[in-house]
């Protein structure tokens, strides 16, 4: 990349993450991979040339055997690993299609369904986790999703990312 001035900068690596909140009966569904010490809501990262969607619902369903719908996006976080990374990751509400949550070995050694009350303050579960579980269980909270799919600049009051 090149800069104001013609000073180049290097191009620091992302990686692209999503994860989903998928609450049945007030109980969201979480997992913990055979790697982490905590519980998180079920995620993965992107693949090159996949949308969030996509991602998220290969994702779901790899690591709890739930098919899903994905809504709202409920937040995002941008994190800075070292001058070279970056990662950015998005959290999605979800509704259930298909399928009973199980652990899907060899990655994900556990899920779990936990009462949303309970999940909001339980410190075995990721705090960023925790926060998408909380936003999730407020109706409305997030932003809506747009049905902008290219073409000319969407306009701000009917396809940008908010209620």
């Amino acid at each position: 990349m090149t800069a104001a001035g013609g000073t180049s900068f290097p191009s620091p690596h992302t990686r692209v993450g999503v994860g989903g909140v998928l609450i049945r009966e007030g109980r969201a569904l979480v997992n913990r991979a055979v790697y982490r010490t905590r519980f998180t809501i079920p995620s993965g990262y992107v693949e090159r040339g996949e949308s969030l969607e996509t991602a998220l619902v290969r994702e779901f369903e790899e690591e709890t055997g739930v098919t899903v719908r994905v809504g709202r996006l409920l937040l995002t976080r941008h994190k800075v690993i070292d001058p070279e990374q970056t990662d950015v990751y998005f959290a999605f509400a979800l509704e259930p299609v298909a399928g009973e949550p199980s652990a899907r070995p060899p990655e994900i050694a556990e899920v779990r369904e936990v009462a949303l009350a309970d999940a909001e303050r339980a410190d075995w579960i990721s705090e960023l986790s925790r926060i998408a579980i909380r936003l999730a269980g407020v109706p409305g909270a997030g932003w809506a999703r747009s049905g902008w799919k290219g073409g000319e600049v969407p306009g701000l009051e009917t396809e940008a990312y908010h209620p």
